[in-house]
């Protein structure tokens, strides 16, 4: 059992801190305009518009650093899919 716990923190520690960063980063944002616009348009368009935010400002930050990195984008997009599937379920 240790041996299996020792590889998946190795595998984690292998992950840059910077992917963490966006990954949650992306999660807050679909959060924040999930909350803020579900109670007033229909749940797709909310969901739509929250997909949509997240992903400019994924390709927006890499865009506007010296050395984007699609991994980043990546990140950022897996984060806010972790809350969408939790909305589309609940």
């Amino acid at each position: 059992m240790k041996r299996i716990f020792d590889k998946i923190v190795g595998w984690l520690n292998g992950i840059g801190a910077d992917k963490y960063k966006h990954f949650a980063v992306g999660t807050a944002v679909a959060a924040v305009v999930l909350l803020a616009v579900a109670l007033f348009v229909p749940k797709w368009l909310a969901l739509a518009a929250s997909v949509v935010t997240v992903a400019v400002a994924a390709i927006g930050k890499e865009k506007a650093d010296a050395k984007a990195d699609p991994c980043d984008i990546v990140a950022t997009l897996c984060g806010g899919a972790v809350v969408w599937i939790t909305y589309l379920i609940g």
